[in-house]
């Protein structure tokens, strides 16, 4: 089954024991001992369960109980962040039950996950741009918030450790600094004149 057929088989297959085994095997990691499948499309606590596993793997999920002239269900977001480029992606699942959206979309995550590894391009200039500009956001914070505060000026310790924080700040901004520029290709600012 390629790719995209296995994302329409988790996008449109009946909530069968087949596709509670194939949830089982790829979300969950293994089959249950002693044979016995879980019911994940009925049983609540197996799908906080299924939530679990999908937390435990970086994605975020929320339910949302829906009313219209089509009638009552449940509607599922997940969240979760591209491995290689970190860009956010959605997943999205609609079922009568919250239990059978949870695993449909959890099915639908592991095959938009895999076509997304499987096509994922490096962080691109503008990512490492955002990287340095937050850096030095947060470090201009700290320094104007704490550089002057009578607390640190009273407690040596305190100045000593603030001191060392900022150092490692500024070469960590600096390395950021360096990953931008070869990135883009420019000339190290040490052989700039």
């Amino acid at each position: 089954m390629s790719s995209n057929d296995a994302l329409e088989y988790a996008r449109t297959a009946p909530l069968d024991e087949e596709f509670v085994e194939t949830v089982e095997r790829l979300v969950m990691g293994g089959a249950m001992p002693g044979g016995v499948l879980p019911d994940y499309a009925e049983d609540w606590d197996e799908a906080e369960r299924l939530i679990a596993r999908l937390g435990d793997q970086g994605v975020g999920v929320r339910l949302e109980f829906m009313v219209d002239e089509n009638g009552q269900r449940w509607h599922v977001y997940m969240d979760w962040q591209e491995p290689v480029s970190h860009e956010w992606q959605l997943t999205e699942a609609e079922e009568m039950t919250a239990a059978q959206a949870v695993m449909r979309a959890a099915l639908i995550w592991y095959y938009q996950q895999e076509i997304a590894a499987a096509s994922a391009q490096p962080p691109d200039g503008w990512a490492y741009f955002e990287v340095v500009e937050r850096l030095g956001m947060a470090r201009d914070m700290l320094a104007r918030s704490l550089d002057d505060h009578p607390v640190l000026a009273e407690e040596a310790e305190m100045m000593t450790r603030y001191q060392e924080l900022l150092e490692k700040f500024n070469a960590l901004y600096e390395l950021a600094n360096q990953a931008l520029d070869q990135r883009l290709g420019a000339p190290a600012r040490s052989t700039m004149h």
